[in-house]
């Protein structure tokens, strides 16, 4: 019989695992990269892969550099060679590899083996990025809303590459119609971190940037994207600026005029797609806008319960002037 008992102090905690990126990313796991058409998960793909094999702070978050792999199903190599010139950003010598559709129906993956391996121990590189996620063969068939064929077919199968290779995945994917990752629940509890990209609905170029991770505390941070389409990590948006969820916010006050409320209230009566505690910063963070937008807002609290006591009128016009 097999003596599996072994106590914590004997583990040995020099054998750990490298930080791909410091706060978001380590060796060999798989990680998700989601959010709806066309707010720009591939361009923030590149960026990062220029960020990885440069060596350079990934929107403010420290790298080790490493050579990444980018296998595109929707760009063939000449569109992504022109996005990187439009983005103005390079990758060093032999160190960004491209592997594109080449005009077949999508990607096997047992197809790209050799390559994974050539790239992996002739180049030592450790970042792979597949984007995107519907147009790759993994070999089995599967149905992405079901949660027994993504958790124990289509994943398995990378981390199978991840232990043979020593590489970190890093698969793009769509947001559904309610903002939570298109298919099972599976695809976010088996990865092991989670990034996603929310488009401001009021201006385009803020994007906000969310990250779920089994290793990092959670990150919330507000981009702005540049006319080269580069993403640019913020304080908040500026002042004159007003975010999806305070516009979503001062319009069902405006709409009651005088009301009593919890941050529980708001995010289901005004349908903000964002987390109480989220919203509570939110609100917290922005009482002084509110004001300039005619949302007066006193804090309430008690002993079992924080609330909050808000009033509208109409903002003075000579505000602007």
């Amino acid at each position: 019989m097999l003596n599996l008992l072994k106590p914590i102090e004997q583990i040995n905690t020099n054998i750990k695992k490298d930080i791909i990126i410091n706060n978001i990313m380590k060796s060999k796991g798989v990680y998700l990269l989601v959010s709806n058409p066309k707010v720009g998960k591939s361009m923030l793909a590149l960026q990062l892969s220029c960020s990885v094999i440069n060596g350079t702070p990934f929107l403010g978050h420290k790298v080790n550099p490493t050579p990444v792999l980018y296998v595109t199903t929707e760009s063939g190599e000449l569109q992504l060679k022109e996005r990187l010139e439009f983005l103005q950003i390079s990758a060093k010598k032999d160190s960004l590899f491209i592997i594109d559709r080449q005009n077949q129906t999508n990607i096997s993956l047992r197809d790209l083996e050799y390559d994974i391996k050539t790239f992996a121990e002739d180049y030592k590189g450790k970042l792979i990025i597949l984007d995107m996620l519907k147009d790759i063969d993994f070999g089995v068939q599967y149905d992405i809303n079901n949660y027994q064929d993504v958790a124990q077919q289509v994943f398995p199968k990378l981390r199978t590459y991840c232990d043979k290779y020593n590489v970190t995945f890093l698969v793009t994917h769509h947001l559904n119609k309610t903002g939570k990752t298109l298919g099972s629940i599976a695809l976010d509890a088996t990865v092991d971190g989670r990034i996603t990209l929310i488009e401001n609905k009021s201006n385009k170029k803020y994007v906000k940037l969310q990250t779920i991770n089994r290793d990092f505390p959670e990150l919330d941070m507000q981009l702005k994207k540049l006319d080269n389409l580069i993403f640019q990590k913020i304080n908040s948006i500026e002042e004159d600026e007003l975010s999806y969820e305070m516009t979503s916010f001062i319009k069902y006050v405006a709409s009651q005029k005088d009301i009593d409320f919890t941050c529980t209230d708001i995010v289901l009566k005004a349908n903000i797609p964002m987390s109480l505690k989220r919203f509570g910063r939110l609100l917290n963070n922005n009482i002084e806008l509110l004001e300039s937008e005619g949302v007066h807002i006193t804090k309430c609290r008690t002993a079992d319960s924080k609330s909050y006591h808000a009033t509208f009128t109409e903002p003075s016009q000579n505000e602007d002037n």
